[in-house]
Order: C-alpha cells, then sequence, then structure tokens
C-alpha cells in the first residue's frame, strides 16, 4: 500500500518558479487529502558583506513577509486549500530555514519550484532545489516549468 504525506510544506517565494510549485502542492493535497503548509524565508542580511541588518530593516522584511502569506493563505483558500500552518523565516540560508521547518513540522514532502535551466543559472538565481533534495528528512517534489533543454534549443513539453 503506498502512503502519503500527511503534512506538504511548500516553500514559496512569490517567484513564477513558486507559484508552479503552490499548485503543485494545492493538488497533492486535494488528490491525496494531506494538509498543506507555506514557509516563506526572506533574506535576513543585506547583500554587501560585512554590513548587518538593522532592525528596521528586519522589521520591513517581517510586514512584507507577513503581508506575502496573507496573501498566499487566501489566495488557496478561495480555492478551497486552507494551508494549517504559515511560517516565515528570516535568514541568511533559506534551504536551512526550509529544512528546519520541515523538520518542526514533520513534513512528509517538500514541494519547490526550480529556478534556471542550467546549473549555472540555477546558482545565480538561488536555486532551493538542489540543497533541499540533498539535506531534507523527507521527499523533495522538485517542480520544473516544463519546458525542456536539449542540443541548445527548448522545446515545449508534450501536450497529452
Amino acid at each position: 500500500m503506498v502512503s502519503f504525506p500527511t503534512l506538504v510544506l511548500v516553500a514559496d517565494d512569490g517567484s513564477p518558479e513558486s507559484d508552479r510549485a503552490v499548485e503543485a502542492a494545492a493538488r497533492v493535497t486535494e488528490s491525496t487529502g494531506s494538509r498543506l503548509a507555506l514557509v516563506h524565508v526572506k533574506a535576513h542580511s543585506p547583500s554587501v558583506t560585512g554590513v548587518t541588518a538593522v532592525p528596521a530593516q528586519e522589521e520591513n522584511l517581517r510586514a512584507q513577509g507577513e503581508a506575502f502569506l496573507r496573501w498566499r493563505h487566501d489566495q488557496l483558500a478561495d480555492r478551497g486549500v486552507t494551508p494549517v500552518r504559515t511560517e516565515l523565516r528570516l535568514s541568511r540560508r533559506p534551504e536551512r530555514s526550509v529544512v528546519r521547518v520541515a523538520e518542526e513540522l514533520d513534513a512528509g514532502l517538500i514541494v519547490v519550484g526550480v529556478r534556471g535551466g542550467r546549473p549555472g543559472q540555477r546558482m545565480v538565481l538561488g536555486d532551493l532545489s538542489l540543497p533541499l533534495a540533498r539535506d531534507a528528512h523527507c521527499s523533495v517534489l522538485v517542480v520544473r516549468d516544463g519546458l525542456t533543454e536539449a542540443a541548445g534549443h527548448t522545446a515545449a513539453p508534450e501536450q497529452g
């Protein structure tokens, strides 16, 4: 007998890749009866090395993150999928925060979107999928954009 995760955690940064991951996570929870949780991680430190964030910056990041989570929660609830939990984390290492939240909530599945088609693009764009797949205690569903790069050109996904 196949067992499904009782809690699905989606890592959501508001990007188009995350939108696809949220949609996939919602479909998984609808089809399996699992519960859905959201985690949104904001970069805690400024991009300049050696400069620390001031409390006003942290308050601004927290307010932005909380507003985003309320919006996403309401968006999902409107379609009939109400997240049981939303988590906002301020962190210098988003992948570690997502793994920690998954462990704290005992998630059975993490869903994340992938950024960039090639490894160099993923590195520059801050892709979480590789470190999550490596470090998470549970399975990780990586949602791609549906396009496949092959031999230097992009092909549309098969319609079926």
